[in-house]
């Protein structure tokens, strides 16, 4: 082990005893609270250490040894002298025996807060803590050490009015002074400076020149015993010419040299502020000047231009070119709306729709309807209409779907088959300030082939007016709540030729008739009708109690009770159908009204009394049931509140055996009488699924399986406008929008406006001292608050255009991020762009913010930007939250929050890590600052109070407030990122959630 470890043996003793030689080997440990250790410079002893705390520029374990690097590296981190090395290698930008002075400016900046810049201050006036590196000049010195150079090193401390001298003789220390208790004067008038210390303390090195080194004198117990104090310190600032004298010591230096005291040539350097220096004046803020005025007037000429472009741009797209036709009597023409058209038949079997928990909301429904026809689904409230349309359509749905529809005969996939037909919705959902033919015009461009002319598509427009016969309104606008426009009939006829102008061939529409009186029901129906005969149109809508002269334009109906089918086919066969089963229509009496009064409650639950009566006993399914009819039973047992004079011809028409009934339940009434709960089942569904008529449906339904024809899917396999035209239409339609309704847009630039010049009067021509410091940052808040809570008319823009979007997306009008794209742009740019920079530009030159370093272009910077990722996070919220007042809410709370860690009321430092990534997401922390930085970084604020005159840099503030002085860029690129951030998970959030769920 030995041998491996290489362990050496010798001159050990006595095993591990401590031997003398042990003792010699290992001295002691240095303590500088023992006495046989002491810190040299007069250093201090760190009593729980154990060591020397050194002054700057000296190290080693008694602080001994000079120090090499830079001052601005810290004693610990810099290197000691080598022993055989008699110069110090200082690093650049510093000098001195032991580094501790610097040359140039840049080398200061470490000593100044983050963000600021130092200057190396030469000029020899103490400041906070000066260096001076001293040649002595007195000749007897000179000449008696024989070559050797004497110089001195003199650092002082304002603040502990303290001073510390060594002595040196040719770069190795002889012996060092403390000074305490000193005046720090300066006459900049008479250039001099007079620093004065009532005490005055020596010591020699041991073993140095004039120290007991061999052949020199040794002045160690003079310094120790007769110097102390007063000690004298003057210098001519111009010259650099300095005397040192203390009384014992000028005698000495008088009977040894013949000097009356040690005189000095000394260079110094400080690290401090510029707005530190003694005499230094801070510069005259002119408010404007010619370059300021000019870059306010080019900002202003550079939006206009911006303006002026879009808006020349937009102007000049299709949206804003005027229509052909000027009113002269317009001939039909066929061949325009059957382009990209192809006739085709509708058939559809075993239709069911299952939602969440097994309901079935559609029992096996089938049907079929051609060319040139029409069909009308019918059926009371929950019946199940627009269910069967959503299906037809090819609707996404929540729930399972069964059965198959087919395209003369074929299945064909979804994507196709989106492409041939059409859909309207129940609600009409237009832009209220576009006109009708400017509404249809824009489906056209959105959706019609790309290879198409723009005179092509304007010709079927106008071929799609006047066949719907709105051709002579088409200059009015669709109007609103709060504005008038054209009739519910118009807007729904509107809305049908929206997307009629895509020549589908089957055209879905959900009770196009709702909410129109009986005249404006008709004119809608009746065009429907004209333009599936005039131009081989499948028509397939749902319909609610029509009037009789609307039931007479029908050609197919389907009628539907709760789910089931009651019939399918055609509508001149469905009164006799029937009237043959015993349901014969009283004369006088709307068909449809009495077909939906047949079919309501088919599935009815009646509660019974007396369970042993003959109602229970005739709820059995025997046949042996003769002389108790259970509806008559049933109508006996109702109380007032429940008759429905509807229900009566149910009653008119109702036997026995024309109901299917089951028990369902039994329980005790709280008076002891038992009571049954009876499903009443009319017999309707059955008699249709088992009649001639279904069997006849059905076979033409296999006969169009069977010989069936394919579809030409060219023709419908189109390619629409491109990404960048849809968002190009978009953007017109947007802007138009706009300026129809501009009071949002003069909203904001009119309050941009007034608060801007409200801001100048109120904080009109700032001072620079701390009042005016305070005023600014409360400036700078009330702006970010200004912005940020005007950015909530964002929720309210998209609310009331989210369920168009969702209609038109489902209609496949356009690519969601192109919608994405023109609403950013079209929002962003008027209303987040333009406003800042008005108020800015207003507000800017009367508040007198600083113009250096172009400021005001940055300020311009950072609250553009700001309002950009404030107003696209408002805008998430708003996709994300329909309900308007939950929305705003929510917004609300964001921006206090944000608010809340701006760095106003509560400082950056104080925030644990738990809580502080709450200001890493805050835009109004990253405004806040950079706004601050921007115009306070490079202040003097002075301030006079009980005759003190105080002087602070800006950044020191800052500093205190939590603030980074060197990140503005930083902040403008976290902004910028939160904002592209921003808008990317905007586009998500359109792209998943809004989408239409029927």
């Amino acid at each position: 082990m030995q041998d491996t470890f290489e362990i050496k043996t010798e001159g050990r003793k006595g095993g591990f005893g401590g031997g003398k030689d042990e003792d010699k080997e290992c001295p002691p440990c240095f303590n500088c609270n023992l006495p046989n250790f002491e810190c040299t410079q007069f250093s201090q002893c760190n009593a729980f250490t154990g060591m020397c705390e050194c002054q700057d520029g000296f190290g080693g374990m008694d602080c001994s040894e000079p120090l090499c690097g830079a001052l601005g590296d810290g004693n610990n981190n810099r290197p000691v002298r080598k022993e055989k090395d008699p110069h110090c290698k200082c690093k650049s930008g510093w000098t001195g025996i032991n580094c501790n002075m610097c040359t140039h400016d840049d080398v200061c900046d470490s000593f100044m807060p983050e963000g600021l810049k130092g200057t190396c201050y030469k000029q020899g006036i103490i400041v906070n803590k000066l260096h001076q590196m001293c040649d002595v000049t007195n000749p007897k010195i000179i000449s008696i050490l024989n070559g050797k150079k004497p110089q001195a090193t003199f650092a002082c401390n304002r603040t502990s009015e303290n001073c510390n001298f060594q002595f040196w003789i040719d770069e190795l220390e002889s012996f060092y002074c403390d000074l305490n208790k000193c005046k720090l004067d300066y006459d900049l008038g008479a250039n001099t400076t007079h620093y004065n210390c009532e005490e005055v303390a020596c010591k020699c090195l041991p073993d140095r020149m004039l120290c007991g080194q061999d052949g020199s004198i040794d002045i160690s117990d003079f310094l120790t015993e007769t110097i102390r104090g007063p000690g004298d310190f003057a210098c001519d600032i111009s010259s650099k010419s300095c005397k040192f004298s203390e009384p014992s010591m000028n005698d000495l230096i008088q009977s040894v040299f013949g000097d009356p005291y040690i005189t000095l040539k000394c260079q110094s350097g400080e690290c401090v502020h510029k707005s530190q220096i003694p005499g230094y004046e801070v510069p005259d803020h002119s408010k404007l000047t010619l370059g300021s005025i000019f870059s306010i007037i080019g900002v202003f000429v550079v939006c206009v231009l911006i303006v002026v472009t879009a808006v020349r741009n937009i102007s000049e797209s299709a949206l804003f070119k005027k229509d052909p036709y000027r009113g002269e009597p317009f001939e039909a023409d066929a061949s325009v709306l059957n382009q990209n058209f192809e006739p085709t038949t509708l058939s559809f079997e075993n239709i069911s729709y299952e939602v969440t928990g097994g309901i079935r909301v559609l029992n096996e429904i089938f049907g079929v309807v051609k060319p040139r026809e029409c069909l009308a689904i019918m059926g009371g409230s929950g019946a199940g209409k627009t269910t069967l349309l959503d299906i037809l359509a090819g609707k996404n749905k929540g729930g399972k779907i069964y059965g198959n529809i087919y395209v003369n005969g074929k299945v064909i996939d979804p994507t196709h088959y989106k492409a041939i037909v059409g859909f309207v919705d129940q609600e009409d959902h237009l832009i209220p300030t576009l006109t009708v033919y400017e509404t249809v015009l824009n489906s056209a461009l959105l959706r019609l082939p790309r290879d198409m002319s723009f005179t092509q598509k304007q010709a079927r427009v106008i071929e799609v007016l006047n066949e719907l016969r709105i051709l002579n309104i088409k200059d009015r606008v669709i109007g609103s709540d709060f504005k008038r426009g054209i009739s519910g009939g118009e807007k729904r006829r509107v809305s049908i030729a929206c997307e009629l102008v895509t020549s589908p061939s089957i055209l879905f529409l959900d009770e196009p008739t709702s909410g129109l009186d009986s005249y404006n029901a008709r004119n809608v129906v009746d065009c429907l009708v004209k333009l599936s005969r005039d131009y081989d149109r499948t028509i397939v809508f749902t319909i609610h109690q029509p009037r009789s002269n609307i039931v007479s334009l029908f050609d197919k109906l389907l009628l539907l009770s709760e789910g089931d089918l009651i019939y399918s086919g055609d509508m001149i066969k469905a009164n006799d159908f029937f009237t043959r089963n015993g349901y014969n229509c009283p004369l006088g009496y709307n068909l449809a009204d009495y077909l939906i009064d047949i079919t309501v409650d088919h599935k009815k639950i009646v509660k019974v009394t007396n369970a042993d009566s003959d109602i229970v006993a005739a709820t059995s399914t025997s046949t042996d049931i003769q002389d108790v009819d259970i509806h008559d039973a049933f109508l006996k047992n109702r109380a007032s509140t429940q008759e429905d004079t509807t229900l009566e011809w149910e009653h008119f028409a109702t036997h026995r055996d024309e109901y299917n009934n089951e028990i369902i339940g039994r329980r005790t009434s709280k008076t002891g009488e038992e009571e049954t709960y009876i499903r009443l089942r009319n017999k309707l569904p059955t008699l249709f699924v088992e009649s001639s008529l279904a069997l006849e449906l059905k076979q033409e339904i296999e006969e169009g399986k069977q010989h069936h024809t394919s579809l030409d899917l060219t023709k419908h396999d189109i390619k629409k406008a491109t990404f960048f035209n849809q968002a190009a239409i978009l953007s017109s339609r947007t802007f138009k929008n706009l300026y129809r309704n501009p009071r949002l847009l003069l909203a904001h630039y009119v309050l941009s406006l007034l608060v801007g010049l409200f801001c100048g009067y109120l904080y009109y021509d700032l001072s620079y001292d701390i009042s005016g410091f305070q005023n600014r940052l409360g400036l700078f808040f009330f702006l970010l608050a200004f912005f940020g809570f005007s950015s909530l008319t964002g929720l309210h823009s998209f609310a009331t255009e989210r369920i168009i979007f969702i209609r038109e997306r489902a209609n496949n009008y356009y690519h969601p991020l192109s919608y994405y794209l023109s609403k950013i742009f079209c929002d962003l740019v008027p209303l987040r762009v333009l406003p800042p920079v008005i108020l800015i530009s207003v507000a800017y030159p009367l508040v007198g913010l600083t113009m250096e370093h172009n400021a005001f272009l940055k300020a311009i910077c950072v609250l553009v930007v700001f309002n950009i990722a404030v107003s696209t996070e408002m805008l998430i919220v708003g996709i994300l939250i329909k309900e308007p007042g939950t929305s705003t809410m929510i917004g609300v709370l964001l921006l206090l929050l944000s608010l809340l860690f701006a760095g106003l009321f509560i400082n950056s430092e104080d925030l644990t890590i738990s809580i502080k990534w709450l200001e890493w997401v805050s835009v109004f922390h990253y405004a806040y600052e950079a706004l601050s930085i921007n115009e306070v970084k490079d202040l003097i604020l002075r301030e006079k109070k009980y005759g003190l005159s105080i002087e602070v840099p800006g950044a020191v503030i800052l500093s205190t407030f939590g603030f980074d002085v060197g990140a503005f860029w930083k902040d403008v690129l976290y902004l910028a990122g939160l904002s592209l951030l921003f808008l990317v998970f905007g586009y998500v959030f359109l792209h998943k959630f809004a989408i239409e769920r029927r």
